[in-house]
C-alpha cells in the first residue's frame, strides 16, 4: 500500500511520510485516504469546548521545548487528532496527526495559548493559514518517539524558513 502511494504522488514528502509510518511505528503501516486528512483539517481546526484552562505561560509564547496537545488527554486514541511542535524564541515547527494515519506539516509562531501557522498539506505542498487556541486542546507530557520522529521530519523540512538554520 505505501508503494503504491509513493507511485501515486512521487513526491518526497511522501517518501519521509512513508518512513514516518513504516512498520514497527504502527500497527497498519498506512491506512489514510482523502477523507481522513480532511477529518484532520476539520477536527484539528474547528472550534470546540476548551478542555483545560488558561496556560500560565508568558506573554510573549511557550517556553522553548517540545510539546504535544491532543483532543484526548491519552496520547494515541483512534479517531483523535494530535499535533507535537517545537518552539523557539516564539516560533514553531511541528505536525497535525491522526494515529496510524497521515500527518500535516506546519510552522508559524506561538503567541500565548495560540498558535499562527502555515499548514503544509502533504499531497500537493499547498500551503494554508490556520490560527490554533491550545486552551481547546489537553497538553500530554509523553512525547512518543513516533511523536519525535514525525517532528523531525517537519523539522528537517522546515527549519530554514522558520529558524534559517
Amino acid at each position: 500500500m505505501i508503494l503504491t502511494y509513493l507511485i501515486l504522488t512521487s513526491s518526497l514528502e511522501a517518501l519521509a511520510i512513508a518512513l514516518a509510518l513504516s512498520p514497527g511505528n504502527f500497527s497498519i503501516a498506512f491506512v489514510a485516504r482523502r477523507a481522513q486528512d480532511s477529518d484532520i483539517k476539520s477536527g484539528v481546526f474547528s472550534s470546540q469546548s476548551p478542555p483545560n484552562p488558561a496556560l500560565d505561560t508568558a506573554s510573549t509564547g511557550l517556553a522553548e521545548g517540545v510539546y504535544l496537545y491532543g483532543q484526548s488527554s491519552k496520547p494515541d486514541e483512534i479517531k483523535k487528532e494530535y499535533f507535537v511542535f517545537e518552539t523557539r524564541q516564539s516560533k514553531v515547527i511541528g505536525a497535525f496527526y491522526l494515529p496510524r494515519s497521515t500527518f500535516y506539516c506546519f510552522y508559524g509562531t506561538s503567541e500565548r495559548n495560540q498558535l499562527n501557522l502555515t499548514v503544509v498539506d502533504s499531497y500537493d505542498g499547498s500551503r494554508s493559514p490556520y490560527s490554533v487556541n491550545l486552551q481547546q486542546y489537553y497538553p500530554i507530557s509523553a512525547v512518543s518517539d513516533n511523536d519525535r520522529r514525525i517532528l523531525g521530519i517537519c523539522k528537517a523540512a522546515h527549519k530554514e524558513q522558520v529558524w534559517g538554520k
